[in-house]
């Protein structure tokens, strides 16, 4: 017995009628149905479903706005700007555009290998299987003609081979029949005929001056082919060459393709093309059938007739000049000279060109960045064998569906990098900011795992590796790190830069995990790092193993970063001792007050720069006069730069940091952002002119706290003019005035 079933009122479904009463009750306690999609759902997930399926998004290509759940389907198949790949020569370019340049691209021309013939890219397929068709044949011993042009003849209305063509006239050309213009081309037109014809005679008239008429009792008296000397007609009877004014550029205008190698030409040189093409026995100077012709008087008359053309500068530049030429253009432009010759063309493959490359994503949905990243994993294929360094920025994701995008590119890019280059010698991929929440843990995961991949891959040809910004956890940072002595005990960076490589609050010095990944860089000449690292077990590591190379070490301590370790001075001593050409500069961001700053900056330190940074710090408190006058001068022997950026308008430090920059004698560059007297920057000029500093850079910008800055400019440019010959012959001189309020 065939059960009855009822229609649902919630849900719209068929239930059978002995349990919809049952299955309502269920239904209307815990189901809803969706307006969108007309879907039942559960009560507690309708936001998320509503959050997940049809949220109101926009294609980050044609900023079309479509539910969410439609989007990747609209993005891979609808999207007009879509990436898409020229099915000819493979470039990566928008679905809008894909029409017309496979147009232009499928009409171009390439050698058939088979049969050294030029064939259309559009017919090539087709033509390699004939081809192929044909060698088969040969295989079993079959003989095989080359396929050869037919042409109209007007007289005999007959088709004739090409080669036969001009023989064929000699026969059927009646002696007294008035001359035929030749057949047409089949890329010329026939509308042309009229008025070729009159060019013909035109032709024909100039020609009758250069050489002496037969008579009329030499033609009667000498029988057809009687004569040894080869009665060739005029180049004008056979194939008239169209003469067009000097002034008139139309003709140069009309492209016409060559019937027999396929190749687009402006019309004037097509006809000179085919000529030469299905004619080359005809181009030879016309005789009366009286005369012998020596070879040597041919060739004169044949340099006559065909002058070669000037070659112009470029086809005889140089390969070191064109290459250089070709180092200054875009991507865009190089891809259009390349098209121009063959030696050009063998120019945009030189290795020279492609061994720096910086590949910038845009974080933001925009139409004008929308190919960017198809044409990132394009660059790498063609170009990526010859790659040295390469630097790789992501600027600023706006939303996890732009980090997905860059996460899957760089899989690509870096998975053929692998695969095709060996002499990658610089990476940087910098302030990818992994800590943020547009970046989902799972693409997180997918991007670490593909990098670390890479390195263990690319590991022994890098020397220089720089991930500023990447924040990453301890555990996650030491497994990218050690990626790089995979299967090795030790590798051989020289230049390591992991500034911000950790998140913020984090204690690295105390991982005992990052202290023995440190352990495996033993040629390390440069390193950049944060104070949250630094500890007494890593300049034990750097004394060991790095001590013979070392020669730089660049500290960032942020206010944020945790920096109340206590590093022994000994450590510092032993490192210094060891290696004897250290020097270490420090950035300090909002790290102002001096007893901060004197548990960090240790007299055993080589300190060559100093950079002090926190504009908009105030501290009624606080006072950076024990700075400069106790703790600086400790360096006044290695200090070589300094940097400020503070607010200081609850005190004048212009005496301190006069008596400052004189005490230490090796200062080349000294830059300040502070409030300031005028005649502070006229002090420092005085002591330069007397000897007793050697500042190259000098470079002030004076706070006031009044809206107009007239006589402070007024001064700054009297103080020039008194000091324009030490200024202009020494200094590298930047000083400014600028209102605070």
């Amino acid at each position: 017995m065939e059960e009855d079933f009822s229609v649902c009122r919630n849900c719209k479904r068929s239930v059978t009628s002995a349990h919809l009463a049952l299955h309502e009750v269920h239904c209307l306690r815990f189901l809803v149905l969706c307006p969108e999609c007309k879907e039942p759902i559960l009560k507690e997930k309708m936001e998320e479903h509503q959050e997940k399926g049809h949220k109101q998004v926009g294609c980050a290509m044609c900023q079309l706005h479509m539910q969410k759940h439609l989007l990747e389907f609209h993005e891979a198949n609808e999207c007009p700007e879509r990436p898409v790949k020229c099915k000819f020569c493979m470039l990566a370019m928008r679905f809008s555009k894909l029409r017309v340049h496979e147009d232009c691209c499928g009409s171009r021309t390439e050698l058939c290998t088979n049969c050294n013939q030029y064939v259309t890219r559009q017919e090539l397929t087709h033509h390699k299987d004939v081809c192929q068709g044909q060698e088969a044949q040969l295989g079993e011993g079959k003989k095989i003609s080359a396929p050869v042009k037919k042409i109209h003849c007007h007289s005999c209305n007959q088709m004739i081979p090409g080669n036969k063509y001009f023989y064929h006239l000699e026969e059927c050309r009646p002696v007294c029949k008035p001359e035929i213009p030749p057949p047409t081309l089949p890329s010329q037109p026939a509308e042309d005929q009229t008025s070729r014809t009159e060019k013909v005679v035109r032709l024909k008239t100039k020609n009758t001056n250069r050489f002496p008429p037969r008579s009329e009792k030499s033609k009667k008296q000498e029988p057809r082919c009687s004569s040894k000397t080869l009665d060739v007609p005029l180049r004008s009877e056979l194939n008239p060459r169209t003469t067009f004014p000097l002034g008139d550029e139309a003709a140069y205008d009309i492209l016409r393709r060559c019937s027999q190698c396929g190749i687009l030409l402006p019309l004037p040189t097509l006809k000179q093309h085919q000529r030469l093409l299905f004619f080359p026995h005809f181009w030879k100077p016309c005789l009366p059938h009286s005369c012998t012709v020596h070879p040597s008087s041919l060739m004169d008359e044949e340099s006559e007739l065909i002058q070669p053309q000037e070659q112009s500068c470029w086809a005889t530049l140089p390969d070191v000049c064109l290459r250089r030429v070709f180092w200054w253009l875009g991507d865009r432009d190089r891809s259009r000279a390349a098209l121009v010759c063959k030696k050009w063309n063998q120019m945009m493959y030189s290795a020279e060109l492609w061994r720096y490359r910086t590949i910038t994503f845009s974080g933001r949905p925009s139409r004008v960045h929308a190919s960017e990243f198809e044409s990132a994993l394009w660059y790498v294929k063609k170009f990526g064998r010859y790659l040295e360094h390469l630097e790789i920025k992501f600027l600023n994701p706006y939303n996890a569906v732009l980090t997905k995008k860059f996460q899957v590119t760089m899989r690509g890019l870096l998975s053929c990098l692998g695969k095709t280059n060996n002499r990658l010698k610089s990476l940087s991929i910098q302030h990818l900011e992994l800590d943020r929440l547009v970046w989902r843990n799972s693409i997180r995961s997918s991007f670490i795992k593909s990098l670390s991949f890479f390195l263990k891959k690319m590991g022994k040809h890098l020397d220089y590796l720089n991930l500023k910004g990447a924040r990453l956890t301890v555990e996650q940072g030491c497994h990218v790190l050690n990626s790089l002595s995979y299967l090795r005990n030790e590798n051989k960076v020289s230049e390591l830069n992991i500034e911000d490589f950790f998140s913020h609050h984090l204690s690295v010095y105390s991982s005992p995990q990052f202290n023995k990944t440190m352990t495996t860089f033993c040629s390390l000449m440069s390193l950049t790092l944060n104070y949250n690292c630094i500890s007494d077990e890593l300049l034990e590591n750097l004394c060991e193993n790095n001590a013979g190379t070392l020669r730089n070490i660049n500290i960032k301590c942020h206010i944020h970063d945790p920096h109340g370790q206590v590093i022994w001075g000994m450590s510092w001593a032993k490192l210094t001792k060891q290696a004897i050409s250290l020097k270490v500069n420090f950035f300090f961001e909002r790290v102002m007050k001096y007893e901060r700053l004197a548990r960090i900056l240790l007299q055993e330190i080589p300190v060559r720069s100093i950079s002090l940074r926190s504009c908009y710090f105030s501290d009624p408190d606080w006072s950076m006069r024990p700075t400069l006058m106790e703790l600086l001068p400790m360096f006044r022997n290695t200090l070589q730069k300094l940097t400020f950026e503070f607010n200081n308008n609850h005190e004048s430090l212009d005496e301190e940091l006069h008596i400052l920059i004189l005490s230490c004698r090796k200062l080349f560059y000294f830059k300040i952002w502070a409030f300031l007297d005028v005649k502070f920057v006229e002090r420092i000029l005085k002591s330069q002119e007397e000897g007793q500093c050697a500042l190259r850079t000098l470079k002030v910008r004076i706070y006031t706290n009044r809206y107009e800055t007239n006589e402070e400019d007024r001064t700054l440019r009297e103080i020039y003019r008194k000091y324009r010959k030490l200024i202009n012959s020494e200094l590298n001189y930047f000083v400014i005035a600028y209102p605070m309020m």
